[in-house]
This record gives structure tokens, sequence and C-alpha cells, in this order.
């Protein structure tokens, strides 16, 4: 399982099962059951009660989500899987429900101007499907958030690529969409995360999905802030060119856009 290195912000809080169980959205007795099977590392008081660090609660969602994953999905049929993920991830997000949908229809476009074969082309589309995958590791609290996120709560977020490279590398037959998933917030300029990685360290499909991903945040009427005008966010995404982006997908991408 990853470990996290988490900032000092209220890192030494210790919560009580009931507190931790509700940040993390799951029921008190699914919660006790972690402990008593040593999948969360607790402190116990004098009178005998479980407390645990703030800071263990990522590292226990981690591990409950991709034990649950590999036991219940990987004897169905991938696109069951792939089915069955996206509608726990809807479920659980307030806004940009039709988010990776929109985000794979854009990669597809970019990716048949670059010639992909039929299963690259497959093997895009699950990938920008799934690419918010690992925000089931991260709380509704933090999720639903309404006011401006604190340092703990955006180091939490900025975790969903880990996160979603542990729960496909967890699913055999999703595996080979860890690295892409992984890699989704990386910059051309090597300013990206979790990494660092730029230019051609990022695979192609990461690069693609990171365009298709900003433009449709930019524009989605059901987004979390003011959408812009696809100018506007076409306008956005030609200045990031070399930058946060790569300049090829850009190019293909506004000739694409420019020319509907």
């Amino acid at each position: 399982m990853t470990e996290y290195n988490l900032p000092n912000e209220n890192e030494d809080i210790f919560l009580t099962p009931n507190q931790a169980a509700k940040i993390l959205n799951i029921s008190l007795a699914t919660f006790k059951k972690f402990i008593y099977q040593g999948k969360i590392k607790t402190l116990k008081t004098p009178g005998g009660h479980h407390r645990i660090l703030k800071k263990d609660l990522l590292s226990m969602t981690n591990e409950s989500i991709v034990c649950d994953l590999s036991d219940e999905l990987t004897k169905k049929n991938v696109n069951d899987i792939v089915d069955e993920l996206l509608e726990n991830l809807k479920n659980r997000r307030k806004f940009c429900k039709a988010h990776d949908s929109s985000v794979a229809e854009i990669s597809l476009k970019i990716a048949k101007k670059m010639n992909f074969s039929s299963e690259q082309m497959n093997h895009l589309r699950m990938a920008a499907l799934l690419h918010d995958i690992g925000f089931l590791g991260i709380s509704e609290t933090i999720l639903h958030k309404s006011d401006q996120l604190s340092k703990m709560d955006y180091f939490v977020v900025k975790t969903h690529p880990l996160i979603g490279e542990e729960i496909l590398n967890a699913i055999n037959r999703l595996k080979e969409l860890s690295p892409i998933i992984r890699q989704h917030h990386e910059r051309y300029d090597g300013k990206g995360y979790p990494d660092g990685l730029a230019k051609k360290d990022i695979c192609r499909e990461a690069r693609i999905i990171a365009l298709a991903e900003a433009f449709d945040s930019m524009t989605a009427e059901d987004s979390y802030r003011k959408p812009l005008s696809r100018k506007a966010a076409l306008d956005t995404i030609e200045k990031e060119a070399g930058k946060q982006f790569d300049p090829e997908v850009v190019k293909i991408f506004s000739e694409n856009c420019k020319g509907q």
C-alpha cells in the first residue's frame, strides 16, 4: 500500500471510531470490522476505547477499497467492472456527473487523429472513463465541501491518481490502465503531480486525457464553478501548449474544435 507524507495541518488530531466512520461515509460496524481485522492502526485509551489519528484515515481508505474491489470485482466482465466502478463514482460526486463520458469522448476524437489502433482506442476509452476513479478513496466530506479546501483537503484530493492506480492494480484485467491513471495530472513542463514527469516521459494516453479533462472541466454545465464558453476554454488550452499540455495534442484538439 502506498505511504503518504501528509502535511502537518491537523495530522495529530485523534478521532473516535464514530467520527472516523462518518468522515469515510461508512457504518460504524464496518469501521470496527477493519479495526478488529487489523487493517487500521488505533490507540487504546486507558478505558479501552479505540482512537485513530486523522492522518491514518487515508491509508485505511485505500486499503479497504482495494481489498473490496479485489474480492468483489475481479471475476466479472471487464465492461461490467468499468460500469460498476463508474456507478459508484457517480453516486459519490455531487458535481460533474457526465464528466467521465465527456472526457472519454474528447480523448477518442484526439486519438483518432493520432491514428490509434482499435485496441489502443479501447484501452484509452476505459482509462478516460476511469481517470478519476481514485475519488472513491476520498472522503465525501471533502468532495462535497462548499467552501474553499484547506491545505490538508487539497493534499488529500491530489492523492486521487495514486489511489486510482491502487484500485486498478487490484483488478487484474484493468492493471494495464494504472500507469495512465497515475499520470493524468502530470504536466508537459514537469510541474504536475504525483511524480513531476515531463514531455514524453508521460504516457501518450495520459497526455490526451489531461487535456480532455481540463477542457470538459472548464466548459461543463454541471461543474462546481461557472462554465467558460468553448472559445474561452480553447484559448486557455492553446496558451498552455508546451506548458501544461502536449503541443501536438493541443494542435490536434484545436484544429478539431475549430472545424466543428
